[in-house]
Order: C-alpha cells, then sequence, then structure tokens
C-alpha cells in the first residue's frame, strides 16, 4: 500500500479507522477513580464486550473502503461505520455527565475525544461521496 498515491477521501478513512481503534484502546485505560482507586472503561460499562465489537467493527468497515475491498453489507460503509461509532460516544458522553461517579480519569476523555473525531470523520466521508 502506497500512502502517497491514496486520495484525501481514503486517507480520511484510515483516519477514523485510527481514530475508531484509539476509542478501543481507551476502553482499558483508566474512566473513573481517586487517589489509588480507579475503574477502566471496561469495568465501568455495562456489557463492555459490545463496545468493543463496536468499535473494531467501524474500524474493519472504514479500512476495507479506503483499501477498495467489497463489504458484505447493503448500506453504505460511511453509514454502517457513523452508526457503529456514534453510540459509543453518546454512551461515553453520558458518563462523562453522570453524577455520582468518582473523579473522571484520562481514558473517559481519550474515549470521548477519539469517538467524536471518528463520527466526524465519516460523515465528512459520507458528504463527499454523495456530493
Amino acid at each position: 500500500m502506497d500512502f502517497a498515491n491514496m486520495t484525501m477521501g481514503q486517507k480520511k478513512m484510515l483516519g477514523a479507522a485510527a481514530c475508531c481503534l484509539m476509542f478501543v484502546i481507551s476502553l482499558f485505560m483508566p474512566w473513573f477513580g481517586e487517589g489509588s482507586f480507579s475503574r477502566n472503561g471496561w469495568d465501568s460499562l455495562p456489557s463492555s464486550w459490545i463496545w468493543l465489537l463496536f468499535g473494531l467493527a467501524a474500524a474493519a468497515i472504514l479500512v476495507m473502503a479506503a483499501l477498495d475491498m467489497e463489504i458484505p453489507i447493503p448500506v453504505p460503509p460511511f453509514a454502517t461505520s457513523f452508526y457503529l461509532i456514534s453510540i459509543p460516544f453518546w454512551v461515553t458522553l453520558a458518563y462523562l455527565f453522570e453524577g455520582d461517579a468518582p473523579g473522571k480519569k484520562i481514558g473517559l476523555f481519550i474515549g470521548l475525544i477519539f469517538s467524536l473525531a471518528a463520527a466526524v470523520l465519516t460523515v465528512m466521508i459520507g458528504r463527499e461521496e454523495e456530493g
């Protein structure tokens, strides 16, 4: 794969896929805690494996679209990847504003930022593809 010959749209797809992977990594970073106590996203979120699968599936769809591979789903890849990463964004945002949780830690903010970045990039890519 030659990155110099890639279009800007393909680079944005790979960037969005990298953001999805950063969200997955943030699940294993501390999200909440005070002092020596901390809980990561994996321990804090209900059914954590769903958020892991959503992030990985969105990244895989975006990489396949960037490399012009055939994707075996009947809907546009950008719509699917946007849906898959927007749900973790809203859940992470809800956890940010949760009132009774102990202090927020860096993993929560990283997860929020990268899921938002992935969602914005997929919307930008989808608009370019339609227009």
